[in-house]
């Protein structure tokens, strides 16, 4: 288990983030613009090292925790074509993922 926090850790933080939080913001853009709820679902599981390191399970931080969730019900929207719920749901994993990016470029990788 020390090996999967470990790598979770390392993908959350750095160089390593900064492109794992870039590619996740490219596919949740390219996945609502082309209607393809695999892509959605792939940035979901690219969301998890983000949603596991800084997130927790009691407090407001278990808003961050839950994140993934949004982007899956978005691709399930995506799926069942209902365009408002698949463009409103991805807004909090974004505004996140925008937040973690600013903070990684201001720390000085």
């Amino acid at each position: 288990m020390d090996v999967v926090t470990n790598v979770l850790f390392l993908l959350s933080h750095g160089i390593p983030g900064l492109v794992v939080a870039g590619v996740t913001m490219i596919l949740i853009l390219l996945g609502l613009i082309r209607k393809e709820d695999g892509l959605v679902i792939f940035a979901a599981f690219l969301f998890i090292p983000f949603a596991y390191t800084m997130g927790s399970w009691e407090g407001l931080r278990l808003f961050v925790r839950l994140m993934p969730l949004f982007l899956l019900a978005s691709a399930f929207a995506i799926s069942r074509n209902e365009p408002l719920l698949a463009w409103v749901l991805p807004i909090p994993p974004a505004a996140y993922l925008i937040y973690i990016l600013f903070n990684i470029i201001a720390s000085d990788l």
